[in-house]
Formats: C-alpha cells, structure tokens, sequence
C-alpha cells in the first residue's frame, strides 16, 4: 500500500473548500470483500509547488487536497492511516457475489461469525440479516450508516442489514476491536460502517435475479434511484426504492436433508403409549399381539415402551424393535426406534419480501453551513415454520375413542384406572407456522459546517427511528380445548362435530378445527432517539504536524414494548412459548474526546510517528457511569513500511430486552448422550457408568426421576422447555482489546500486504446459560458441583416431570456470567498490475486464523477453547480472488476456504468420537460486460462445482447450515441502466 509522497510540512496543510465529511470513503482501501484494492492516496503531481519545511502558510496556499476520515476515528486528517485493522468491501464486490443481501456478501469474510440469515428458517427464524464481528455475537458489534446508529429491529439493540439501501452503497468499512471511545456503548468487536452515495445524479435502474441449479429458490432484485442538484447547485436531493422477493426452499427438497431421520422421539400423529410405572400384565399385552403375529415376549413390559397406534385400531411396537406398523413409511424409521420425521413441513431458506425507500438531501445555507435530512423505511416480510406441536395427554380410560385392544392391555394394569398418557404430536392442526412483518424508519435531521479558526468542522444532528414488528403463529392447539374435549364422556361430539379421537391418523371437522386451533398475534415496538453533537480540527503545530482534536456531546434512549396474544400470555397453546407482556427503555448522556498528535517525521527509522487517545463518559440512566478509552499509534519505519496498534477499553451497556424482557419459554435442545451431552441420567450415559455413577444416580433420584424408572430410564426427547427473563441488575460488558500489525507495499509493485494480530477479552458477559451448559455444569462435567449436590445453583435450574422423569422445563437466568476471548491474525495481500492498452489483471487474499475462541460460564469456572469447533468459529477461514479486465469485459474467480473443525462436544469431552468435518472449498466464477455508455450485465455462478454440505455429529442429514453452503450450485444474472 504506498503511502503518499507527500511532504511532511505540507500535511500540516487543511483545505476545506468542500466539507470534509466524516463519513468519506478511506482514500486507502486495505482489502475488499474479495478483491483487496490497494488504493494509493493520490501524490501532489510533479508541478506541485513544494514549499520549504517550516514554511506552512506557504503549504496552505499551494494545497487544495481535502482532509480524510477513517472508521474508529472522529478525527479528519490529511494523511490519517487507520491504527486498528480495517477492511473495505467495494460496491463493486458486493455485485459480484450475487447475493441479494448485505450480510450474505460480508460473511464470507474471515471476520465475520454466524449471524441471523436466509438459512435460519426453523423455530425462531425471522428472515432478518444481522452482522457477528469474531463471532462475539451479534449485539456485540455496532453498525453504522454513514457514520450514524442505524434503529434497531431487536430488544438486544441488534440492526437488521436488510433496511440498507443496496443501490446506492459505496462500501463497507469493518474495524475489528473496541470501537466504544469513539462510537460508544456496542462496539465491543467493532464496528461496521456502511457508506452510501452522496452526490448521486441522474436515474439507475438495478435488476437481478438468481436461481439454484435444483429450479428453486428464485430471488428477484429491482431498485430505481434518481437525484440531481436543485437551487442553481446549492441543493442536492436523492431517492431510492427497492423491492427483493425471495422463495423458500423446502426441507426435502435437497438429497442431502432427505437422509435426516427427522427426530429421534415418539411424539408421533398417530399417537404412542408409554406404558410407565403403571405397568400392564405381561400376559395381556402378549395375548393382544398374538393376534398380529407375535411371539410371547415379543412386546416385553418395560416402563420404557412405547406402543403406538394403526389407523385400523390396531397396536404396534413402536421402539425395541418395531413391529405391527401398518402406516406411512415417512413416520417409522426400522432401526429400533420410531422417528417421527419432523422435517416433511420445514425450509431451509426463509422466504421473504423486501420493499425499501431512502431519501436524503443537502442545502448549502451559506458557504460555511449546510443542512441535511434523511430517511429510510423499510418493510420485511418472512414466514417460516416447523413440526406441529406435541404434548403428553392425560387420557381417562372412559374416553370412548380408546381403540379395543388398548383397552385389554389397560385393564391388566396394577391401577386399571388411572389415567394414562399418550403422547400426540398435532399434524391435524398442521404445522406451526411464524409469519412476521418488519416495518422500520428512521428519520435524520442536522447541520454540518466550517470552523475557520480551527480549520476544522462541527456536525449536530438528530435522528429518531421506530420499528413495528407484528408476528402471526398458526397451528396453535388450545390447551384448555384439547383437555374439555379428551375428557368429555362423548368424546367431545357435543362441544364440536364428529369429536376429538387421539388415536391413529386424527382428522379433523371444520367446527372441531375452529374449537381447537387458534392463530395467535403479538406485537413489539422498538424506538430510538439521539441528539449528537461533534467538533474536529485543529489544535497547535509540533515539528512534526498538526495536532488534531475532537470532541463531541450526545444522548440516547432506546425502549421497546412488547404485547404478546392473550392465549401466549397465559401459557394455553401447545408448542409456542409462554410469553408475558414486558417493555421499558434505558437512556445514555455522554462526552467524549479524541486527540491525535504527530510526534515524529522525517526522522531515522522514523519517517512519520503519530500517536492517538481517546476518551468517553457514559451516564447510563441504571449502570451509572463507565469510562471507556484508547491509545494507539501508527509508526511508518519508512515510506513504504508502517507498523499499527493499539490498546482499548470498550463497554456494552445491557440491552432493554437484557434488562426487561418478562419470563418466557422456549424449546431447547441439549444433545446426545454418547457425544458427552445430554440428560446424564440415561442408562448407559459416561457418567452413569463411570467411577462416580453412585453419586449421580443418587442426584437422578434425588431430582425426582422415580426409582423403579431409573434403571431403564432413557430420555428419548432430547429437548425441553427452557424458561429466560431479563434482569434490571445487570451491569455493562467490558472488553479489553489490542492489536497490532505491519502494512508493507512497496513503491511500484503493485503489491500490499497488511497483517493484524488482535486480542479481545470480554468480562462480565451478559447472556444465559445453554441448556447443555445448565446440564453439563450440574452433573459436574465441568467440575461446577463436585459434591453432586441437588441444591447445586445448576442442579436447581432443572425441573423434572414427577411421573416420568424427564426434564419438563430448565431455567435460564440472565445474568453476568464470566468471559469471552478470541485471538488471531488476520493476513490480507493484494496484487495488481495493468497493461498498456487497459488490460488489468488483479489477485487477492483475506486470510484469517483463530489461535482461540474461549468460553468461561461463570467467573472463575473452567475455559473452554472452542477455536476450530463447528458452530463457534473456523480456526482458518479465506477469501481469495483473481480477476482479469480488458475493456469492457471483466471477470474473475473467487475461491472460498474453510479450513477443518472438530465437532463442539470433543471440547468438554476429550474422548468423544463424534467426527469433526474436513476442510472445504467453495469456488465462484463471475463476469460483467459494458455493453453500452448506459447499460452493464453481469453474472456468475456460485458454488461452481456444486458442492454439498458436509455431514456434521455423525447425524445423516445434519450440518451447519450457516457456515457451509447447504443449497448447492446458484446462478445470477443483473443488469444496470443509467440515464
């Protein structure tokens, strides 16, 4: 990356004949999403007058450059470098993905996480796009429009990208570490700053459409922008619309899904009997299957069977060997256990609509003030669903629908009585469904302006946003509907037509449809309002430049309120989480300061020195006050060779759903037993079989699993409820990062290598606990509870179901919990050269390693390395790239890397043999043709090589949906027309 010629005495110059917007493009782009463009700021040419070294006055008259900002500073600088490690993503880049959403393009750099996507299309999906800088979480990264909080679409303060104006993007800054002295509260990983055109003139007209090479997932693009000047120049005004539409694609749709076995439960339509601690007479049971065929003894009286239910009354085994099923293939799996395949109704790419407007303008007031107002609205539309919802019925053994030979085999039980549970999964109400509608603005108003005394500039402007979500669930059971009509003596035939039978493949009448099934509707409202207010310039001279200030005042309120439906609130649907009405705001009044002071130039092994700090106090209306900081230096060895690094302290103040979100549930899985996950007290678990098994079976017991069940105790689920809710005492995240890196490019080579070391430690992490971690910690995997106590603060989390054994619903405090930590290097090279008669020819890399990636639950407790863990984040991940241009033909390769991984349960379990996954490879092929001075076409094709996804935990049909490419080989095709 060649650093400017320019001299020394000349930086001390400023010309402000335009604003020096803080917001402008970096004039030295490190590395692109996938081409990284080594830009040079552009040298003084040969005729420059150059004045003499102390003769500033004269530099000032002979320059006319414009002062530059980079992301992670407030200040403006003429030759300012960024100090932290910052990548650029071009427009340009992000056409040539092809993809039709922001996120889909950032993630494929190395330091991007899993964030929320289009493959995010089961059980909680929304179709939002969110950004996870170093995989530290989403709402631990800030992202900004132009410089400015965009308003947020979740209570955790998350931005969902897909309100950004895609056609009128310059590009994308990324800074990696602390950014909170500057930015403030959220920037704990950094932050991601958008760039949008503002001068654009004239009409654009973008089109794409892009398909995969199964005929499914259609995706159309069309955006219209038009602007120009007004008021003989004084004013510039423009506006955008743009309108995405995005087909789902079926769960079954992919040969590689197709061989998941759907479930590993018995919580089937057609209904199952676990015959419990209640049992029957072996005799009974033996004399009823006689009748299909069996053998005495076939159908063995355990309390861990299950029998299930033929359309034609008849009984099966459902598990130990099935026998006697007479029904559909797609619900019985013959490997010894009843799968009910739970993906027949599932996505795995999440259908929405997407319709955007932006407007923004600018009016010269007099020639050292400007005004400006924005907009933006957007409306996302998404549906996802999932397996219909499944409960345990208490069925009384006067229910007239019982089939027959049911009936036999309850009568010879101990209790002939009692009543008995049937465990139903509800296809008659059809899958659960989530329909959400997303609609979001946000409206911007301020002035910016000349300071001639500090040659420098102010900026105050306000902004207030608010976004409406409403969601629509389907398939609802009613709980209190379901109970009246099982034990209604008719069956239910006076509540509804024809009753409610439970029993084989249940159909449904339209009245008994309208008594039993509900749709229910919830609303959330998020508001944002902030005033800021910013000075920059000059301060004094040293010998060595200018010393550069800013400083600034701002405040911020956030609140949010949520209404969930009458039927979520009181808990009565089966299969959607119990939900309370909750709401409040927090609000910030803050300063800052920002200096940056050139100490050397021109010196031995010191062409140019500049060190940097930064200040902020935050005033959180419940946290209080928090001091966030920042040093940094940037150290140019000589021209060509500059070292970086710096030192920051950054906070993340909690969140208003952190703080206030009212007790709700939710459906958690917890993992296998044979991976070292899961519920410890199944027969035949690590922990039941090793040196402490008394211990633990005594804490089974004493969590309240039945004694005569424990010996054959199997928990066949592998999911519960889990129940979370905020908490008004939390206190704010802190995070210490440093970094430190070279940048070489050496002058004429069309060469840049930039290289950045970074450490981020996070304390005092707010978050909830994982059912498998709340499992684990309890049965001292971890060493959490050595004892084995029941009174144990995790043990105490775990709510058991008292007639069976199994965990019925697992607690999960929000809290601050103890640390996250990442540490790595990421590596970009760029290369370029250009031919006479215009060919180019360009290559590029961004590589990233994660030395680790470490977890600590609890301050204090055992850390957990999860570098190189499926789920968490690649220990090596790259993008690399050639392009070639001639004319008005372009086009390149993209190769995409992602390098080995263990699979998770090997990190707390060291003797798992749960395979990990081999390294991938990902390769794209792109091109655009000029066909005219108004009208582009480009294309490409993604995952050239139609590469499938790979197996992950040893499951068929399971992998990590967002970081390997689960849909297969995509094509797109856009054109651009300009007038």
């Amino acid at each position: 990356m060649p650093f400017p010629t320019l001299p020394r005495a000349l930086r001390q110059a400023r010309s402000f004949s335009t604003f020096p917007d803080p917001h402008r493009p970096l004039q030295r782009t490190l590395v692109g999403l996938l081409v990284a463009q080594a830009l040079s700021v552009p040298a003084l040419s040969q005729t420059t007058p150059q004045a003499p070294a102390g003769d500033t006055r004269a530099a000032a008259s002979a320059t006319q450059l414009d002062a530059v900002s980079v992301t992670g500073s407030r200040i403006a600088a003429l030759d300012y470098e960024s100090t932290s490690p910052l990548t650029t993503v071009s427009a340009e880049d992000i056409r040539a993905t092809g993809t039709s959403t922001l996120e889909e393009s950032l993630n494929q750099l190395p330091q991007l996480g899993l964030g929320a996507n289009k493959t995010n299309a089961g059980w909680g999906g929304t179709g939002q796009s969110t950004l996870n800088l170093r995989g530290l979480g989403a709402q631990r990264n800030l992202v900004l429009l132009d410089g400015r909080r965009l308003q947020p679409s979740t209570t955790d303060n998350v931005v969902d990208i897909n309100g950004i104006p895609s056609a009128l993007i310059e590009g994308v800054e990324i800074i990696s570490g602390g950014a909170s002295a500057v930015y403030g509260s959220d920037a704990i990983a950094g932050a991601v700053n958008v760039r949008l055109k503002d001068d654009f003139e004239g009409v654009r007209f973008d089109s794409q459409v892009s398909q995969y090479a199964k005929g499914d997932g259609d995706t159309s693009d069309l955006s219209l922008t038009f602007g120009g000047n007004f008021a003989d120049g004084r004013g510039n005004a423009v506006l955008s619309f743009s309108w995405t539409d995005r087909e789902g694609v079926d769960f079954m749709a992919r040969e590689f899904f197709r061989k998941s076995p759907g479930g590993t439960d018995f919580r089937i339509q057609t209904g199952t009997y676990e015959l419990g601690a209640n049992l029957p007479n072996q005799a009974a049971v033996d004399q009823v299957f006689a009748q299909y065929g069996a053998a005495p003894g076939r159908v063995p009286v355990t309390t861990t069977t299950y029998l299930g239910f033929n359309d034609d009354g008849t009984l099966f085994l459902a598990n130990k060997g099935p026998f006697n099923w007479r029904g559909s293939d797609t619900l019985l799996s013959n490997t010894g256990a009843q799968l009910n395949n739970l993906n027949q109704d599932s996505l795995i790419q999440v259908p929405l609509e997407r319709h955007t407007a932006f407007g923004h303008a600018t009016f010269q007031l007099t020639d050292d003030v400007q005004a400006y107002g924005q907009f933006s609205w957007s409306n996302l539309q998404s549906y996802v669903a999932a397996e219909a919802g499944n409960a345990g019925i208490s069925v009384p053994v006067g229910n007239p629908f019982i089939p027959a030979d049911l009936r036999t085999i309850l009568a010879s039980r101990a209790n002939p009585g009692a009543n008995f549970t049937l465990h139903k999964r509800f296809g008659e109400a059809g899958p659960r469904t989530f329909e959400r509608d997303f609609d979001t603005w946000q409206f911007v108003v301020g002035a910016r302006g000349r300071v001639e005394a500090l040659n420098g500039s102010w900026d105050v402007y306000a902004s207030k946003g608010r976004t409406d979500v409403s969601e629509t669930s389907n398939g609802a059971v009613v709980t209190q509907a379901l109970t009246t009509l099982i034990n209604a003596a008719d069956g239910g035939a006076s509540l509804c037509e024809g009753g409610y039978d439970p029993f084989g493949v249940t159909t449904l009448s339209d009245a008994c449809r309208r008594y039993l099934v509900a749709t229910t509707i919830s609303q959330t409202v998020f508001e944002q309002e902030v005033l800021e207010a910013n000075l920059q310039g000059g301060l004094f001279d040293l010998p060595a430049g200018e010393v550069r200030f800013a400083a600034g005042l701002g405040w911020r309120r956030s609140g949010y309120a949520f209404q969930p439906d009458r039927l979520l609130q009181q808990g009565a649907v089966v299969g959607l989480p119990a939900k309370g009405t909750s709401g409040g705001s927090t609000s910030v009044k803050e300063l800052y300061v920002e200096a940056l002071v050139p100490v050397l130039y021109d010196a031995p092994f010191a062409h140019a020195l500049d060190i940097g700090a930064a200040y902020r106090y935050s005033d959180y209306d419940l946290s209080g006050g928090v001091d966030t900081y920042k040093v940094d230096f940037t150290w140019a060895l000589v021209q060509h060779l500059r070292l970086r690094g710096s030192y920051q302290r950054a906070v993340r103040a909690p969140s208003v759903g952190e703080l206030y979100v009212a007790a709700q549930t939710e459906s958690n899985g917890y993992g296998l037993v044979v991976n070292g996950q899961g519920d410890q007290c199944q027969t035949g678990s690590p922990l039941r079989t090793g040196a402490n098994a008394a211990a633990v079976e005594a804490l089974c017991l004493a969590q309240g699993i039945p004694a005569p069940l424990l010996d054959g105790y199997v928990d066949t689920q592998r999911e519960s409820l889990a129940t979370i809710a905020g908490n008004v005492g939390l206190q704010p995240e802190t995070a210490d990062t440093y970094t430190l890196g070279v940048v070489w490019s050496p002058e004429g080579s069309g060469f840049s290598l930039a290289a950045d070391w970074f450490d981020i430690k996070v304390t005092d992490v707010i978050g909830t606990l994982t059912s498998s971690q709340v499992l684990a910690s309890c049965f001292n995997q971890d060493g959490a509870n050595p004892g084995y106590a029941v009174d144990n603060f995790y043990c105490r989390q775990i709510q058991r179901n008292a007639t069976t054994g199994r965990i019925d619903n697992i607690f999960k405090p929000t809290y601050n919990m103890g640390s996250l930590r990442t540490q790595g290097v990421d590596l970009q090279l760029d290369w370029s050269r250009q031919w006479e008669g215009g060919a180019t020819l360009r290559a590029s890399s961004v590589l990233g390693w994660v030395d680790r990636y470490e977890v600590q639950t609890l301050k204090g407790g055992v850390v957990y390395d999860y570098a190189g863990a499926v789920g968490y984040v690649p220990e090596w991940k790259a993008v690399s790239q050639v392009r070639y241009g001639q004319g008005a033909f372009g086009g390149g390769l993209r190769w995409r890397y992602i390098g080995a991984q263990q699979h998770s349960s090997k990190v707390t379990n060291p003797a798992s043999t749960t395979p990990g996954v081999d390294a991938y490879h990902y390769f794209d092929a792109f091109g655009d043709w000029t066909l005219s001075e108004r009208l582009s076409l480009r294309a490409g094709i993604n995952n050239l090589l139609d590469k499938a996804p790979p197996q992950v935990g040893g499951t068929p049909g399971a992998t990590n949906a967002s970081t390997y490419d689960i849909f297969g080989r995509q094509y797109f095709v856009g054109l651009t027309a300009t007038f």
